[in-house]
């Protein structure tokens, strides 16, 4: 007999101890818990021909979305397809799907994703993954899309339903559609009050709106619930941090970093690319942050996977930079630069490669040449990836070498289209910009 998961989609197991496991395994993975991997370890010990269990093991490797991480993922997939002859047509799509993930081609790996969960829209794992794609390959309306598609096979009654919803969230946030979005994450919240996905969705809204006492206050409530064990512990406190900024709270906001933020030498490229992009927003604002540069960018240099993905290059040549490392970030350039003559995703030699030259020119000190190389790259910065919130870093170094450089037009220039994208930011805080970013 067949099993199916929590949500309806067929198994290749008899095994009910199988079945049960990859459920288990999801529910920590829906809500970034840890250890899903473990979970998996311990079944495929005993059930080592369970191709679900094989292709999620697979999938959890590649969603960290860290180049370093590749090989792992290809010896992991490896074990999924040697085990795939009695597998059933959900599984033969996703094993489609990660073939060419797990070689590097996210976005041949993300469109065939696409098509499976257009297939499976109750494949709750691939939906997640598919959405976690989407942020990085920074496809703001299919963030939002995908998983609305996807939400009319679902109902309140599903158990899976919030972890749904709280996906849309910030699928609408990122589309600026922010009441729709803080509504459906505060539900997906209520629904399922570890999901810190929709607990970030809301953030993000509040990031976006300039409603900084409201975003701390959401974070504290929800705090208990995320801080610990979660894979976005970090992220989620990050977006405390940047609400410190915005108060002007810079030493609350090194606090957190400390705390926090700071990564350790088991830390993915997701908290790295946290870490850089908080030690650089204190930068601007002059902040001296002793040795914590000096500290990162060595992490950097043992975990970069160069040339892999745009976003994560950036920051580890902001690192480099801000490390006060010119070599380090003349040698992430010049990977960059080839990257962007050999890939043909437009991110690399629109976005990622100016970016990374501006940040050099900023660190030395040229900060004309630094505004001049970030001006034209603002209205292709979705291409890099990321969120609203993290690509506004490129905005905001912008508007910090314009001022530095006495471009003042420039500032009142790019503060004004800041202000007009964080909708509702108050005209006291717009005109804060306008001095300093």
């Amino acid at each position: 007999m067949t099993l199916c998961d929590m949500h309806g989609e067929a198994l290749s197991t008899t095994r009910a101890a199988s079945a049960d496991a990859y459920d288990r395994a999801l529910a920590l993975f829906n809500g970034f818990r840890l250890d899903p991997m473990a979970v998996l370890e311990q079944v495929l010990a005993e059930d080592p021909g369970f191709v679900s269990g094989r292709l999620m093991h697979a999938g959890l490797i590649l969603g960290t979305y860290d180049g370093l991480l590749l090989g792992m993922a290809r010896e992991s997939l490896a074990a999924a397809e040697a085990c795939a002859a009695h597998a059933n047509a959900r599984e033969h799509s996703l094993l489609a799907a990660f073939r060419p993930w797990a070689e590097g081609d996210l976005r041949r790996g993300q469109a065939l994703l696409e098509r499976h969960v257009i297939d499976h829209p109750r494949d709750l794992f691939a939906l997640q993954l598919s959405h976690l794609g989407d942020l990085v390959l920074g496809q703001s309306e299919m963030l939002r899309d995908r998983i609305g598609r996807a939400l009319v096979h679902w109902s309140a009654a599903d158990a899976g339903y919030g972890y749904v919803l709280g996906m849309h969230a910030f699928g609408l946030e990122e589309c600026n559609e922010y009441a729709r979005a803080e509504a459906a994450g505060r539900r997906a919240v209520e629904l399922h009050p570890g999901d810190a996905w929709a607990v970030h969705a809301v953030a993000h809204v509040c990031e976006m709106q300039g409603r900084v006492a409201d975003g701390l206050a959401w974070l504290s409530a929800t705090q208990p619930d995320w801080a610990e064990d979660n894979g976005l512990a970090v992220h989620n406190h990050w977006h405390m941090a940047l609400m410190h900024l915005a108060r002007g709270d810079e030493a609350g906001a090194l606090a957190l970093y400390d705390a926090t933020v700071t990564p350790g030498a088991e830390s993915l490229a997701i908290d790295l690319i946290d870490a850089s992009a908080l030690l650089w927003r204190l930068q601007l604002r002059d902040v001296d942050v002793g040795s914590r540069w000096v500290h990162l960018a060595a992490l950097w240099r043992a975990h970069a996977a160069w040339g892999v993905l745009a976003f994560n290059d950036l920051h580890a040549v902001i690192a480099m930079a801000g490390s006060g490392d010119d070599d380090g970030a003349a040698e992430g350039v010049a990977v960059v630069a080839a990257a962007a003559r050999a890939n043909d995703a437009p991110g690399w030699r629109l976005v990622a490669l100016p970016a990374c030259e501006a940040v050099q020119a900023f660190a030395a000190g040229r900060y004309v040449q630094c505004a001049q190389k970030l001006l034209p790259v603002l209205a292709y910065s979705h291409l890099l990836g990321g969120s609203h919130a993290q690509r506004d870093l490129l905005r905001l170094t912008a508007i910090e070498a314009a001022r530095r450089a006495g471009d003042h037009a420039l500032v009142r220039a790019l503060s004004e289209q800041r202000a007009i994208q964080k909708a509702g930011l108050p005209q006291a805080a717009r005109r804060a910009q306008h001095v300093r970013a």
